[in-house]
């Protein structure tokens, strides 16, 4: 999927959903409920905006003792393209780069260059309430990796080389699962704080397999690079700190986030620090719309597969982490789908990185959608 379309689907979301909205207002109007209109006690007790964009993980405590809430997640995250720092790179470029773990007969220089990449995250949450300041959060991800790459000669001039031709690799499994606290700080008229901490483990397998093109131009199994790995068998502290304000229709939040590495296999990825703040506005009081910028760092790669040997800057743990900053746009919209005590929510997010300055070459975020599903009962 090239930039346009991506950028046309999601235009065309946008475009559903807000039509959607207008024609929940017209039957509302005719018939007294739709789908979209939830019974008059659920609307006196709930707004759109009692939630953040969702895209926040960890957006807020439970209201009540003894609540539970569920809630699914899928994101389709989009890359293409390489980068060095802030500068572009192309394929002739790449392929100049010396290769760090040269052995034997193979290639002097990079020979395998990424050329797009597809990542696909389910996410699924338990939340209770043991009381009214306290909220228990488990979380379990599953994630599906795919990428296509193109292979170059490694024998030959060093300019010039000719494509041998094209190649996907791709995995999948269980990701990892957390367990965390939420515990509330503070709770005003206007304003609440809260602060998450917990624990990760990272649960996929760590040497999933794959066939490759070489640059001999045969076919051979190898273990893939760490980007296409599923887990790094690391435990890691998770913490945030949130802040939400409201005002007139209008909700103001911030969140500071870290996961941090204390207990390594051989090799983890890099500790990871986020800041989003976002600003939503009311529509009605079911249907709330976000702007949302984030800014997230990443360390490059702790230890090494002494496995991953392939041509390719991923095989590089130097080649990993960096700073990315991403514009988001969403819509919060409360449902009436199942029976019970709340709405249903239902939320989509778009977002699009606006700067990146990558560790090393490597490929470019591009596009990300998420949509989520969130249940809540007593």
């Amino acid at each position: 999927m090239n930039m346009r379309h991506k950028v046309t689907l999601t235009c065309l979301l946008l475009m559903t959903m807000a039509c959607a909205w207008m024609m929940c207002g017209a039957m509302n109007d005719l018939h007294g409920q739709c789908l979209f209109c939830c019974t008059g006690v659920v609307l006196a007790q709930e707004r759109a905006l009692d939630r953040a964009p969702i895209g926040v993980m960890g957006d807020s405590v439970m209201k009540m003792k003894g609540m539970f809430m569920v809630s699914i997640q899928q994101m389709r995250n989009w890359m293409a393209g390489n980068r060095n720092g802030t500068d572009d790179l192309s394929d002739a470029q790449i392929i100049k780069l010396p290769n760090p773990y040269q052995v034997g007969n193979s290639p002097t220089s990079l020979s395998v260059v990424p050329q797009h990449m597809v990542m696909n995250m389910t996410m699924l949450d338990l939340m209770y309430a043991p009381s009214n300041l306290v909220t228990l959060m488990g979380t379990g991800m599953l994630m599906s990796k795919s990428m296509d790459l193109t292979t170059y000669p490694g024998m030959g001039p060093m300019t010039d080389r000719p494509q041998l031709g094209s190649f996907t690799t791709s995995s999948l499994g269980l990701t990892s699962i957390s367990l965390s606290g939420l515990f509330r700080l503070y709770e005003g008229d206007t304003a609440r704080v809260h602060a998450q901490v917990g624990v990760q483990r990272s649960v996929g397998a760590n040497n999933v397999t794959g066939e490759m093109l070489t640059p001999m131009n045969t076919r051979q199994a190898m273990v893939l690079p760490y980007g296409m790995q599923i887990g790094d068998g690391s435990t890691s502290v998770i913490s945030a700190l949130t802040y939400v304000a409201n005002n007139d229709g209008w909700v103001y939040g911030g969140q500071l986030r870290s996961r941090n590495v204390i207990a390594k296999g051989e090799w983890n990825f890099g500790d990871t620090l986020s800041l989003t703040g976002w600003g939503q506005k009311e529509l009605v009081r079911k249907t709330a719309l976000s702007l949302r910028m984030t800014h997230h760092r990443q360390g490059a790669i702790d230890g090494r597969n002494s496995s991953i040997i392939a041509p390719v800057q991923t095989a590089n743990p130097s080649n990993y982490g960096g700073a990315v900053t991403e514009l988001g746009v969403g819509l919060n919209q409360l449902l009436y789908i199942f029976p019970g005590d709340y709405a249903d929510r239902v939320g989509m997010e778009v977002t699009y990185p606006i700067h990146q300055n990558l560790n090393g070459p490597q490929m470019k975020s591009s596009v990300s959608i998420q949509f989520g599903y969130q249940k809540s009962f007593d």
